[in-house]
């Protein structure tokens, strides 16, 4: 039974817990989690890693506010100081885009500086210093949207920080 139970949580990981494509600086894999490395987490902060899931994907942190321990997917961690910004810009290309770490079989084609087109209709975009896209007009006008590292285009309806659906530039298909 207890091996069954484990065979599901490593199913569920590898199907649903995709790590968030795009985003600078992230752990690519859990080898980058040494005991005592300096990390910061999205949602709690800095803290340290105290140990390790042998032959797993997960890394325990104990956080400078709280101190309690917290296990986090290696994805979900960066190098304490690290920024999770980007400098990239958005270049002419297709974007696809996924959400879960599923592709949603809806591309984006960055066309011209300030011009692109998605589900067969054209629009115009721009990016503020802080790296907000506005989507002026266009299929994606209802969207808020963040350039991010890749580089790849975060994409929500509320506003937040959060970007369920990111769309990467295919390198092959430009």
């Amino acid at each position: 039974m207890k091996n069954s139970l484990l065979f599901a949580f490593v199913t569920a990981v590898a199907l649903f817990a995709v790590p968030a494509r795009g985003r600078a600086d992230v752990f690519k894999s859990v080898k980058e989690c040494a005991i005592g490395k300096r990390v910061e987490t999205k949602d709690h902060g800095p803290g340290k890693i105290t140990r390790i899931e042998t032959n797993g994907v997960m890394c325990f942190v104990t956080h400078d506010d709280d101190h309690k321990e917290t296990a986090y997917i290696f994805w979900m961690l960066r190098d304490a100081g690290a920024s999770a910004e980007t400098d990239d810009k958005l270049v002419p290309g297709v974007y696809e885009c996924f959400a879960g770490g599923r592709y949603t079989f809806m591309d984006m084609r960055i066309t011209g500086p300030n011009t692109y087109e998605s589900a067969g209709v054209k629009g115009k975009f721009h990016v503020e210093p802080s790296r907000k896209i506005v989507f002026e007009t266009g299929s994606l006008a209802q969207y808020h949207s963040k350039l991010l590292a890749g580089p790849s285009i975060g994409l929500n309806t509320n506003g937040d920080s959060f970007y369920a659906t990111t769309c990467e530039l295919n390198k092959t298909k430009r």
